[in-house]
């Protein structure tokens, strides 16, 4: 049998990715020693930790970095704040070509976010873990006169993204049940569908529960529904950022959600009712596919749910979903405390729907999660309540939708646009997915950015040596 040449041995795809990983090491290592250096002030930083220690929603604060602007033929700019769990920034660009994006990076990532720029207009990145961070972006195609301005520093002091008024850290020691636990399993659409999201509100950042909610137009345009006493407003709106899946992979298992990486950031404030403690706003950007999200439905129809549940992040944590028997009760003109909240108010009133809890609770972080009926309906979104870890069996309040429908002209239009305001339910005809795709770039970057499965940093460091020039962002690539 005449002989076949056999095929020449080839280098191993796991040999090749161990040799780039190390490349990336030492070039990212020489590139965040040579990017300018912006610090806060640590005296500053434990004043103003000390001062919003009582708000309750508040996980960071805000400070004046020790560099303004930079110069964008710099490549770039690292970010020191000595002792943060989380980094976040606001900033301005300006005389930015069209087009451009910067990459918001830390070593706690993977992947880079990749941040859409809007030319003179004040961006609110989302947050990155540790307490050294990058911002990054390729200098080649600037204008001389091409700068970032850093507005301020988000120092965060708690464990959020792991927080009276349901607002933020880890939820309580009592039991909080996963939603990747067998008791979630009849409610994938609601589970979805709510999103952590954080809230730039002059020098501080909170963090509530929100919604992604279904129009009657079934167009998927990304609306978010959260609790008024949240205080997204529509000076701050743009601020938002919403993380989805920010859940455990395993019921009771290691805690595995990824708050950095399913981010859509920046959004549109609509409306919103006060009596029903309810703001409704518009995210900027359309969620990527990949997110796998799912808009929810609702009723405006003044229907008390027989049962159903609420899912949210109690303290910022991972993903919980609370549980009720009902049916649930009518409490009018209830008086919420708000004690050091971010409305500046120490109390406001509700038009709620009370629920005491078969398995689960709520917690500070919590806000704004949806009220789920017996149909996967949402009804309402929590305002607050006596249930915690330490009172499991108190009442929740959670505004009525039908309230909020009834006093507000903006949250019907926006999601009745069919019939102008007079369908008080979606059609449920929407409950397959987000628009985009994986790797959209968004406003404050999705974390999973791709091109043609090259991640970023694969791709800027190859087009770094085929240009002979630096292009990373300060860091390498860990393993998760």
């Amino acid at each position: 049998m005449p002989q076949r040449n056999q095929p020449k041995p080839k280098l191993g795809l796991n040999r090749l990715l161990a040799a780039l990983g190390t490349l990336m090491a030492l070039i990212s290592a020489t590139a965040a020693a040579a990017l300018p250096m912006a610090v806060t002030d640590e005296r500053a930083v434990a004043e103003s930790v000390a001062a919003s220690s009582a708000m309750p929603l508040v996980y960071a604060v805000g400070l004046a970095p020790s560099l303004a602007e930079i110069r964008g033929d710099s490549g770039g700019v690292s970010i020191f704040s000595a002792g943060a769990k989380t980094l976040g920034l606001r900033l301005q660009v300006h005389h930015w070509p069209q087009g451009e994006p910067l990459y918001w990076q830390s070593e706690g990532l993977s992947e880079p976010h990749v941040i859409t720029v809007h030319e003179g207009q004040p961006q609110w990145l989302p947050d990155v873990p540790g307490e050294l961070a990058t911002l990054t972006w390729s200098s080649d195609a600037l204008p001389e006169n091409a700068v970032v301005s850093l507005e301020l520093v988000y120092h965060g002091y708690e464990d959020v993204q792991g927080f009276t008024s349901k607002a933020a850290g880890d939820s309580g020691t009592c039991k909080q049940i996963d939603v990747a636990c067998p008791q979630a399993n009849a409610w994938g659409n609601p589970v979805r569908a709510t999103t952590l999201i954080t809230v730039g509100s002059g020098m501080t950042r909170a963090v509530c529960s929100a919604t992604l909610l279904n129009n009657t137009a079934n167009d998927q345009r990304p609306l978010l529904i959260t609790a008024r006493h949240c205080s997204v407003t529509p000076g701050n709106a743009r601020s938002v950022n919403a993380v989805f899946n920010y859940q455990r992979s395993v019921c009771m298992g290691a805690n595995d959600g990824n708050v950095s990486r399913d981010v859509v950031s920046g959004s549109t404030w609509l409306a919103e009712s006060v009596q029903a403690d309810t703001t409704l706003v518009v995210l900027n950007s359309p969620v990527p596919r990949a997110f796998n999200a799912r808009f929810g439905d609702w009723s405006a129809v003044p229907a008390a749910p027989l049962s159903g549940v609420s899912v949210h992040h109690p303290n910022g944590d991972q993903k919980k979903i609370s549980l009720f028997d009902g049916p649930a009760t009518i409490n009018n003109d209830v008086r919420v405390n708000d004690e050091g909240g971010l409305l500046g108010l120490d109390r406001f009133t509700v038009d709620a729907w009370g629920v005491r809890w078969r398995e689960g609770t709520t917690e500070t972080g919590s806000s704004g999660a949806g009220l789920w009926n017996q149909n996967g309906v949402l009804v309402g979104v929590l305002s607050g309540g006596s249930s915690s870890c330490s009172n499991p069996t108190g009442t929740d309040l959670f505004g009525r939708l039908s309230v909020a429908w009834d006093e507000s002209a903006g949250i019907r239009n926006a999601l009745d646009p069919v019939s102008g305001g007079t369908s008080r339910a979606s059609s449920g005809q929407n409950a397959t997915g987000a628009l985009g795709s994986a790797g959209d770039a968004v406003d404050g970057g999705s974390g999973g950015g791709h091109f043609g499965g090259i991640s970023l940093l694969v791709l800027t460091v190859l087009l770094g040596i085929a240009r002979n020039r630096r292009r990373g962002w300060g860091f390498g690539n860990p393993a998760r």
